[in-house]
Protein backbone atom coordinates (compact mmCIF):
# COMPACT_ATOMS: atom_id res chain seq x y z
CA UNK A 1 0.00 0.00 0.00
CA UNK A 2 3.24 2.59 1.23
CA UNK A 3 4.41 1.59 -2.31
CA UNK A 4 0.89 2.36 -4.50
CA UNK A 5 0.56 5.63 -2.53
CA UNK A 6 4.42 6.58 -3.45
CA UNK A 7 3.64 5.61 -6.95
CA UNK A 8 0.15 8.04 -7.10
CA UNK A 9 2.44 10.67 -5.56
CA UNK A 10 5.14 10.03 -8.11
CA UNK A 11 2.50 10.48 -11.04
CA UNK A 12 0.60 13.21 -9.26
CA UNK A 13 4.17 15.26 -9.25
CA UNK A 14 4.72 14.30 -12.72
CA UNK A 15 1.14 15.67 -13.64
CA UNK A 16 2.13 18.63 -11.53
CA UNK A 17 5.09 19.18 -13.41
CA UNK A 18 3.79 18.64 -16.98
CA UNK A 19 0.90 21.26 -16.02
CA UNK A 20 3.88 24.14 -14.75
CA UNK A 21 5.81 23.01 -17.98
CA UNK A 22 2.33 23.90 -20.66
CA UNK A 23 1.98 26.95 -18.28
CA UNK A 24 5.51 28.32 -18.48
CA UNK A 25 5.18 27.20 -22.22
CA UNK A 26 2.60 29.84 -23.26
CA UNK A 27 4.74 32.50 -21.36
CA UNK A 28 5.94 35.12 -24.26
CA UNK A 29 4.66 36.82 -27.43
CA UNK A 30 2.10 35.43 -29.66
CA UNK A 31 0.07 36.47 -33.02
CA UNK A 32 -4.16 36.79 -32.50
CA UNK A 33 -5.89 35.45 -35.59
CA UNK A 34 -9.65 36.43 -35.25
CA UNK A 35 -12.54 35.74 -37.38
CA UNK A 36 -16.26 36.61 -36.96
CA UNK A 37 -19.17 37.35 -38.73
CA UNK A 38 -18.61 37.88 -42.61
CA UNK A 39 -15.92 40.37 -42.54
CA UNK A 40 -12.13 40.31 -43.03
CA UNK A 41 -9.55 38.17 -40.08
CA UNK A 42 -8.30 40.34 -37.44
CA UNK A 43 -5.19 40.92 -36.05
CA UNK A 44 -3.74 41.50 -32.50
CA UNK A 45 -0.21 41.42 -30.77
CA UNK A 46 -0.45 39.20 -27.67
CA UNK A 47 1.80 39.05 -24.91
CA UNK A 48 0.99 36.11 -21.91
CA UNK A 49 2.87 35.86 -18.45
CA UNK A 50 2.27 33.08 -16.10
CA UNK A 51 1.83 32.54 -12.71
CA UNK A 52 1.05 29.49 -11.79
CA UNK A 53 -2.14 28.36 -13.31
CA UNK A 54 -3.35 32.13 -13.96
CA UNK A 55 -2.34 34.08 -16.89
CA UNK A 56 -1.73 38.10 -17.56
CA UNK A 57 -0.63 39.77 -19.86
CA UNK A 58 -1.96 42.02 -22.77
CA UNK A 59 -3.97 41.69 -25.98
CA UNK A 60 -3.30 44.82 -28.63
CA UNK A 61 -4.30 47.95 -26.20
CA UNK A 62 -6.30 45.66 -23.56
CA UNK A 63 -5.43 43.68 -20.98
CA UNK A 64 -5.69 40.00 -20.39
CA UNK A 65 -6.38 37.88 -17.19
CA UNK A 66 -7.22 34.03 -17.37
CA UNK A 67 -6.26 30.42 -15.78
CA UNK A 68 -4.90 27.57 -17.62
CA UNK A 69 -6.06 23.66 -16.79
CA UNK A 70 -5.69 20.69 -18.55
CA UNK A 71 -4.77 22.36 -21.40
CA UNK A 72 -7.71 24.31 -21.25
CA UNK A 73 -7.05 28.49 -21.74
CA UNK A 74 -9.49 30.58 -20.67
CA UNK A 75 -8.99 34.70 -20.99
CA UNK A 76 -10.67 37.70 -20.08
CA UNK A 77 -10.07 41.09 -22.08
CA UNK A 78 -10.67 44.47 -20.30
CA UNK A 79 -10.36 47.75 -22.44
CA UNK A 80 -8.29 50.59 -21.50
CA UNK A 81 -10.74 52.28 -19.57
CA UNK A 82 -11.58 49.25 -17.41
CA UNK A 83 -15.10 47.89 -19.52
CA UNK A 84 -15.21 44.19 -20.54
CA UNK A 85 -13.96 43.73 -23.55
CA UNK A 86 -14.63 40.33 -24.15
CA UNK A 87 -14.15 36.42 -23.05
CA UNK A 88 -12.49 33.66 -24.91
CA UNK A 89 -11.60 30.32 -24.26
CA UNK A 90 -9.45 27.85 -25.91
CA UNK A 91 -7.18 24.37 -26.28
CA UNK A 92 -3.50 24.32 -26.18
CA UNK A 93 -1.66 22.18 -28.57
CA UNK A 94 1.86 23.01 -28.59
CA UNK A 95 2.92 26.28 -29.67
CA UNK A 96 -0.87 26.80 -30.91
CA UNK A 97 -4.35 27.90 -29.33
CA UNK A 98 -7.61 27.58 -30.91
CA UNK A 99 -11.10 28.12 -29.35
CA UNK A 100 -14.12 30.70 -29.37
CA UNK A 101 -15.44 33.31 -27.78
CA UNK A 102 -16.92 36.91 -27.88
CA UNK A 103 -15.50 40.50 -28.56
CA UNK A 104 -17.47 43.03 -26.74
CA UNK A 105 -16.83 46.89 -28.85
CA UNK A 106 -15.07 49.22 -26.15
CA UNK A 107 -15.65 52.71 -26.07
CA UNK A 108 -15.18 55.56 -28.62
CA UNK A 109 -15.75 52.98 -31.22
CA UNK A 110 -12.73 51.05 -31.04
CA UNK A 111 -12.94 47.24 -29.79
CA UNK A 112 -11.32 46.96 -26.86
CA UNK A 113 -9.40 44.15 -27.37
CA UNK A 114 -7.92 44.91 -31.04
CA UNK A 115 -4.56 46.94 -32.25
CA UNK A 116 -5.71 50.48 -33.01
CA UNK A 117 -6.08 50.31 -36.53
CA UNK A 118 -5.91 46.90 -37.02
CA UNK A 119 -8.74 44.87 -35.26
CA UNK A 120 -12.14 46.75 -35.75
CA UNK A 121 -14.65 43.55 -35.78
CA UNK A 122 -17.65 43.67 -38.72
CA UNK A 123 -20.67 42.40 -37.91
CA UNK A 124 -22.34 42.29 -40.68
CA UNK A 125 -25.63 40.86 -41.88
CA UNK A 126 -24.08 37.54 -40.72
CA UNK A 127 -23.01 38.28 -37.19
CA UNK A 128 -24.02 36.89 -34.34
CA UNK A 129 -24.56 38.42 -31.02
CA UNK A 130 -22.57 37.15 -27.88
CA UNK A 131 -21.87 37.70 -24.56
CA UNK A 132 -22.64 41.37 -23.38
CA UNK A 133 -23.99 41.64 -26.89
CA UNK A 134 -20.22 41.20 -28.37
CA UNK A 135 -19.79 39.49 -31.53
CA UNK A 136 -19.25 35.49 -31.28
CA UNK A 137 -15.73 34.69 -33.02
CA UNK A 138 -13.30 31.78 -33.63
CA UNK A 139 -9.54 32.35 -32.38
CA UNK A 140 -6.08 31.22 -32.92
CA UNK A 141 -3.15 31.95 -31.14
CA UNK A 142 0.66 31.52 -32.92
CA UNK A 143 4.19 32.12 -32.08
CA UNK A 144 5.27 35.00 -34.21
CA UNK A 145 8.34 33.86 -36.30
CA UNK A 146 11.83 33.59 -34.35
CA UNK A 147 13.83 37.05 -35.60
CA UNK A 148 17.52 35.91 -36.76
CA UNK A 149 20.25 36.70 -34.23
CA UNK A 150 21.69 39.18 -37.44
CA UNK A 151 20.00 41.11 -39.92
CA UNK A 152 20.84 39.31 -43.54
CA UNK A 153 22.07 40.66 -46.72
CA UNK A 154 19.72 38.72 -49.22
CA UNK A 155 20.09 39.10 -52.77
CA UNK A 156 17.00 39.00 -54.43
CA UNK A 157 16.89 38.32 -58.56
CA UNK A 158 13.34 39.05 -59.82
CA UNK A 159 11.61 35.64 -62.01
CA UNK A 160 8.04 37.21 -61.47
CA UNK A 161 6.82 40.44 -62.23
CA UNK A 162 3.09 41.25 -61.10
CA UNK A 163 0.98 44.31 -62.86
CA UNK A 164 -1.47 44.66 -59.94
CA UNK A 165 -1.46 45.79 -56.32
CA UNK A 166 -3.22 42.67 -54.37
CA UNK A 167 -3.16 40.80 -51.45
CA UNK A 168 -3.90 37.57 -53.68
CA UNK A 169 -0.26 38.21 -55.06
CA UNK A 170 1.70 35.63 -53.34
CA UNK A 171 5.08 36.52 -52.01
CA UNK A 172 8.38 35.75 -53.75
CA UNK A 173 10.42 36.62 -50.54
CA UNK A 174 9.96 36.63 -46.85
CA UNK A 175 12.10 38.96 -45.16
CA UNK A 176 12.38 40.19 -41.75
CA UNK A 177 13.18 43.89 -40.36
CA UNK A 178 16.71 44.76 -40.08
CA UNK A 179 17.40 42.64 -43.17
CA UNK A 180 18.70 44.20 -46.33
CA UNK A 181 17.91 43.25 -49.55
CA UNK A 182 19.85 43.54 -53.07
CA UNK A 183 17.56 43.53 -56.19
CA UNK A 184 16.88 45.03 -59.40
CA UNK A 185 13.80 46.21 -61.28
CA UNK A 186 12.69 46.29 -64.94
CA UNK A 187 11.83 49.97 -66.32
CA UNK A 188 8.04 50.04 -67.20
CA UNK A 189 7.37 48.67 -70.11
CA UNK A 190 9.12 45.41 -68.24
CA UNK A 191 12.47 45.83 -69.83
CA UNK A 192 15.82 45.02 -67.54
CA UNK A 193 19.17 45.84 -67.95
CA UNK A 194 19.93 42.83 -70.35
CA UNK A 195 17.09 44.53 -72.69
CA UNK A 196 14.92 41.25 -72.04
CA UNK A 197 11.25 42.07 -71.72
CA UNK A 198 8.74 41.11 -68.99
CA UNK A 199 5.37 41.95 -68.11
CA UNK A 200 4.97 45.90 -69.16
CA UNK A 201 2.41 48.52 -67.52
CA UNK A 202 4.18 49.70 -64.25
CA UNK A 203 4.94 45.71 -63.50
CA UNK A 204 6.43 45.38 -60.08
CA UNK A 205 9.12 43.05 -58.23
CA UNK A 206 7.87 41.15 -54.93
CA UNK A 207 5.77 41.27 -52.79
CA UNK A 208 8.00 40.90 -50.49
CA UNK A 209 6.18 39.32 -46.99
CA UNK A 210 7.61 41.14 -44.06
CA UNK A 211 7.49 39.03 -41.19
CA UNK A 212 5.78 40.27 -38.02
CA UNK A 213 3.87 43.19 -40.15
CA UNK A 214 0.55 43.38 -39.01
CA UNK A 215 -2.65 45.61 -40.12
CA UNK A 216 -2.80 49.05 -38.46
CA UNK A 217 1.21 48.81 -38.65
CA UNK A 218 3.79 51.63 -40.34
CA UNK A 219 6.07 49.68 -42.70
CA UNK A 220 8.91 52.14 -43.09
CA UNK A 221 11.10 51.45 -46.57
CA UNK A 222 14.62 52.47 -46.64
CA UNK A 223 15.97 53.27 -50.19
CA UNK A 224 19.36 52.53 -49.41
CA UNK A 225 20.60 52.19 -53.21
CA UNK A 226 18.61 53.58 -56.36
CA UNK A 227 21.08 53.02 -59.40
CA UNK A 228 20.30 53.09 -62.87
CA UNK A 229 21.98 50.02 -64.59
CA UNK A 230 22.16 50.84 -68.23
CA UNK A 231 22.37 53.42 -70.95
CA UNK A 232 19.51 53.89 -72.74
CA UNK A 233 15.79 55.30 -71.61
CA UNK A 234 12.79 56.59 -73.20
CA UNK A 235 9.90 58.77 -72.79
CA UNK A 236 6.72 60.02 -74.02
CA UNK A 237 6.50 62.72 -76.65
CA UNK A 238 3.36 64.08 -76.62
CA UNK A 239 1.61 66.15 -73.15
CA UNK A 240 -1.12 64.38 -71.51
CA UNK A 241 -4.88 65.96 -71.50
CA UNK A 242 -4.83 66.36 -67.55
CA UNK A 243 -2.03 68.88 -67.69
CA UNK A 244 -3.37 71.19 -70.47
CA UNK A 245 -6.30 73.12 -71.79
CA UNK A 246 -8.51 71.97 -74.41
CA UNK A 247 -7.42 74.46 -76.26
CA UNK A 248 -3.75 73.66 -76.27
CA UNK A 249 -4.44 70.01 -76.69
CA UNK A 250 -6.86 70.21 -80.19
CA UNK A 251 -4.14 72.54 -81.55
CA UNK A 252 -0.96 71.37 -81.07
CA UNK A 253 1.31 70.25 -83.82
CA UNK A 254 3.87 67.69 -82.74
CA UNK A 255 6.85 66.05 -84.91
CA UNK A 256 7.08 63.14 -85.50
CA UNK A 257 10.56 62.69 -86.11
CA UNK A 258 11.15 64.18 -82.01
CA UNK A 259 11.75 60.97 -80.40
CA UNK A 260 11.85 60.39 -76.78
CA UNK A 261 15.15 58.08 -76.23
CA UNK A 262 17.75 59.03 -74.26
CA UNK A 263 21.36 58.29 -73.32
CA UNK A 264 22.43 57.95 -69.93
CA UNK A 265 26.00 59.15 -69.26
CA UNK A 266 26.22 58.11 -65.65
CA UNK A 267 30.10 58.93 -65.53
CA UNK A 268 28.97 62.19 -66.24
CA UNK A 269 26.00 62.14 -64.20
CA UNK A 270 23.49 63.35 -66.91
CA UNK A 271 21.25 62.11 -70.01
CA UNK A 272 21.01 63.74 -73.37
CA UNK A 273 18.94 63.36 -76.45
CA UNK A 274 19.71 60.11 -78.27
CA UNK A 275 18.51 61.85 -81.44
CA UNK A 276 18.24 64.92 -80.88
CA UNK A 277 16.16 67.82 -82.60
CA UNK A 278 18.19 71.05 -84.00
CA UNK A 279 17.46 72.80 -80.76
CA UNK A 280 18.15 70.43 -78.61
CA UNK A 281 21.99 69.69 -79.33
CA UNK A 282 23.36 70.90 -76.56
CA UNK A 283 20.46 69.56 -73.86
CA UNK A 284 21.00 67.13 -70.80
CA UNK A 285 19.42 66.94 -68.08
CA UNK A 286 21.07 65.88 -64.48
CA UNK A 287 20.12 62.16 -63.59
CA UNK A 288 18.31 61.63 -60.61
CA UNK A 289 17.42 57.83 -60.42
CA UNK A 290 13.97 57.43 -58.80
CA UNK A 291 11.33 54.71 -58.30
CA UNK A 292 7.92 55.62 -59.73
CA UNK A 293 6.32 52.87 -57.86
CA UNK A 294 6.70 51.66 -54.63
CA UNK A 295 3.22 49.74 -52.80
CA UNK A 296 1.87 47.65 -49.82
CA UNK A 297 -0.78 45.41 -50.50
CA UNK A 298 -4.19 47.75 -50.93
CA UNK A 299 -6.89 46.95 -47.88
CA UNK A 300 -9.53 44.00 -48.06
CA UNK A 301 -10.18 42.39 -51.89
CA UNK A 302 -9.14 45.78 -53.56
CA UNK A 303 -7.31 45.19 -56.74
CA UNK A 304 -5.41 48.05 -58.71
CA UNK A 305 -3.43 47.89 -61.73
CA UNK A 306 0.42 49.16 -61.82
CA UNK A 307 -0.54 52.44 -63.17
CA UNK A 308 -3.05 53.12 -60.24
CA UNK A 309 -1.77 55.27 -56.46
CA UNK A 310 -3.97 55.93 -53.49
CA UNK A 311 -3.42 55.01 -49.69
CA UNK A 312 -1.17 51.91 -50.30
CA UNK A 313 0.87 53.64 -52.64
CA UNK A 314 1.52 52.06 -56.22
CA UNK A 315 2.39 54.58 -59.22
CA UNK A 316 3.28 57.54 -56.88
CA UNK A 317 5.76 59.22 -59.66
CA UNK A 318 7.32 61.14 -56.99
CA UNK A 319 10.54 62.43 -58.03
CA UNK A 320 11.89 62.53 -54.62
CA UNK A 321 11.60 58.63 -54.10
CA UNK A 322 15.71 58.43 -54.69
CA UNK A 323 18.62 56.71 -52.53
CA UNK A 324 17.99 58.02 -49.44
CA UNK A 325 14.53 58.65 -48.99
CA UNK A 326 12.86 56.39 -45.96
CA UNK A 327 9.26 56.03 -46.94
CA UNK A 328 5.99 55.46 -44.44
CA UNK A 329 3.33 53.24 -45.32
CA UNK A 330 0.39 51.98 -43.61
CA UNK A 331 -0.19 48.14 -43.33
CA UNK A 332 -3.73 46.62 -44.56
CA UNK A 333 -2.39 42.58 -44.48
CA UNK A 334 0.10 40.68 -42.55
CA UNK A 335 3.36 41.00 -44.00
CA UNK A 336 2.23 43.83 -46.00
CA UNK A 337 3.31 42.77 -49.07
CA UNK A 338 5.88 45.35 -50.60
CA UNK A 339 6.28 45.52 -53.92
CA UNK A 340 8.33 48.53 -56.26
CA UNK A 341 9.54 49.37 -59.98
CA UNK A 342 8.80 51.90 -62.85
CA UNK A 343 12.36 53.29 -62.49
CA UNK A 344 13.49 56.61 -63.64
CA UNK A 345 16.68 58.33 -64.79
CA UNK A 346 15.09 61.68 -63.87
CA UNK A 347 11.39 63.08 -64.10
CA UNK A 348 9.91 66.31 -64.24
CA UNK A 349 7.15 66.85 -61.54
CA UNK A 350 3.85 65.71 -62.79
CA UNK A 351 5.10 63.01 -65.59
CA UNK A 352 3.04 65.36 -68.00
CA UNK A 353 3.62 63.34 -70.67
CA UNK A 354 3.04 59.84 -69.33
CA UNK A 355 6.39 58.53 -68.65
CA UNK A 356 9.27 60.31 -68.19
CA UNK A 357 13.03 58.78 -68.53
CA UNK A 358 11.90 55.02 -68.07
CA UNK A 359 14.72 52.89 -67.10
CA UNK A 360 15.54 49.90 -65.10
CA UNK A 361 17.57 50.39 -61.09
CA UNK A 362 19.74 48.37 -58.93
CA UNK A 363 17.98 48.87 -55.64
CA UNK A 364 19.03 47.85 -52.11
CA UNK A 365 16.33 48.49 -49.30
CA UNK A 366 15.65 47.58 -45.55
CA UNK A 367 12.88 47.58 -43.55
CA UNK A 368 11.59 48.95 -40.13
CA UNK A 369 8.02 48.20 -38.30
CA UNK A 370 6.21 50.75 -35.75
CA UNK A 371 3.64 48.75 -34.24
CA UNK A 372 0.00 50.54 -33.70
CA UNK A 373 0.97 53.27 -35.39
CA UNK A 374 -0.98 54.16 -39.08
CA UNK A 375 -1.67 57.22 -40.55
CA UNK A 376 -3.83 55.89 -43.55
CA UNK A 377 -1.55 57.71 -46.11
CA UNK A 378 1.99 57.41 -47.33
CA UNK A 379 4.51 59.64 -46.11
CA UNK A 380 8.35 60.01 -46.74
CA UNK A 381 11.48 61.73 -45.36
CA UNK A 382 13.96 62.92 -47.61
CA UNK A 383 17.43 64.48 -46.96
CA UNK A 384 15.67 68.10 -46.35
CA UNK A 385 11.95 67.23 -45.69
CA UNK A 386 9.48 65.64 -44.08
CA UNK A 387 6.63 64.35 -46.80
CA UNK A 388 2.85 63.54 -47.11
CA UNK A 389 1.81 62.69 -50.04
CA UNK A 390 -2.29 63.43 -50.43
CA UNK A 391 -3.60 60.87 -53.27
CA UNK A 392 -6.83 62.01 -54.18
CA UNK A 393 -9.65 62.32 -57.32
CA UNK A 394 -8.74 66.25 -58.14
CA UNK A 395 -5.60 68.48 -57.36
CA UNK A 396 -7.66 70.95 -54.87
CA UNK A 397 -8.15 67.69 -52.90
CA UNK A 398 -4.99 66.17 -53.43
CA UNK A 399 -3.68 69.83 -51.43
CA UNK A 400 -6.48 69.09 -48.88
CA UNK A 401 -5.21 65.41 -47.50
CA UNK A 402 -1.47 66.22 -47.54
CA UNK A 403 -1.99 69.47 -45.99
CA UNK A 404 -3.78 67.68 -43.12
CA UNK A 405 -1.87 64.68 -43.14
CA UNK A 406 1.77 66.65 -42.93
CA UNK A 407 -0.05 68.93 -39.84
CA UNK A 408 -1.33 65.37 -38.06
CA UNK A 409 2.18 63.97 -38.62
CA UNK A 410 3.76 67.57 -37.40
CA UNK A 411 1.88 68.03 -34.43
CA UNK A 412 2.26 64.57 -32.74
CA UNK A 413 5.84 64.12 -33.81
CA UNK A 414 6.89 67.69 -32.40
CA UNK A 415 4.20 68.37 -29.98
CA UNK A 416 2.89 71.58 -31.53
CA UNK A 417 -0.55 73.00 -31.19
CA UNK A 418 -2.86 73.51 -34.32
CA UNK A 419 -1.77 77.75 -33.81
CA UNK A 420 1.78 76.51 -34.25
CA UNK A 421 1.42 74.34 -37.23
CA UNK A 422 -0.73 76.93 -38.35
CA UNK A 423 1.99 80.11 -38.32
CA UNK A 424 4.26 77.55 -39.46
CA UNK A 425 2.69 76.27 -42.48
CA UNK A 426 1.87 79.87 -43.59
CA UNK A 427 5.94 80.88 -43.16
CA UNK A 428 7.16 77.21 -44.72
CA UNK A 429 5.03 74.62 -46.41
CA UNK A 430 6.13 73.62 -49.79
CA UNK A 431 4.12 71.41 -51.97
CA UNK A 432 5.17 69.15 -55.24
CA UNK A 433 2.62 67.94 -57.64
CA UNK A 434 4.02 64.78 -58.35
CA UNK A 435 1.18 62.70 -60.54
CA UNK A 436 -1.74 64.25 -62.97
CA UNK A 437 -1.82 61.95 -65.37
CA UNK A 438 -2.98 58.38 -64.07
CA UNK A 439 -6.21 57.58 -62.57
CA UNK A 440 -5.62 59.56 -59.11
CA UNK A 441 -3.56 62.81 -58.89
CA UNK A 442 -1.01 63.61 -56.45
CA UNK A 443 0.01 66.64 -54.42
CA UNK A 444 2.49 65.95 -51.52
CA UNK A 445 2.86 69.04 -48.81
CA UNK A 446 6.44 69.14 -47.25
CA UNK A 447 8.18 70.74 -44.77
CA UNK A 448 11.95 71.73 -44.44
CA UNK A 449 13.80 69.97 -41.50
CA UNK A 450 16.17 72.60 -40.94
CA UNK A 451 12.72 74.50 -39.82
CA UNK A 452 11.40 71.84 -37.34
CA UNK A 453 14.93 71.42 -36.08
CA UNK A 454 14.11 74.63 -34.47
CA UNK A 455 10.57 72.86 -32.69
CA UNK A 456 12.72 70.68 -30.61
Amino acid sequence: MIKTWVRIAALGSVFAAARLAAAADLSGNWIATVAGGQGEPQYARVLLTVDGDNLGGTWGESKVSGTLADGKLTLALTDTQGASAGSLSGTVSGDTVTGSGSIIGGRGGRPGGFDGGGMRPRGGAGGRAGIGGGEVVAFSLARPARLPATARELHFTPTNFYGTYSAKNKPALTIFPGDVVHTWTADAGGVDANGLRHRGGDSNIGPFYIEGALPGDTLVVHLLKVRTNRTTAHQGTRINAHAVTAAYLTTAQYDPAVTGDWTLLPEKGIAVPTHPSEHMKNYSVPIKPMLGCISVAPAGDEQFRGGDLGAYGGNMDYNDNVEGTTLYFPVFHPGALLGMGDGHAAMGDGEVTGSALETSMDVDFSVELIPRDSSGMVRAETKDYLVAFGVAGSVPESIQVATSQLATWIKKKYQLTDSEVAILFASELKYDITELVDSQYNVVAKMPKSVLASMK
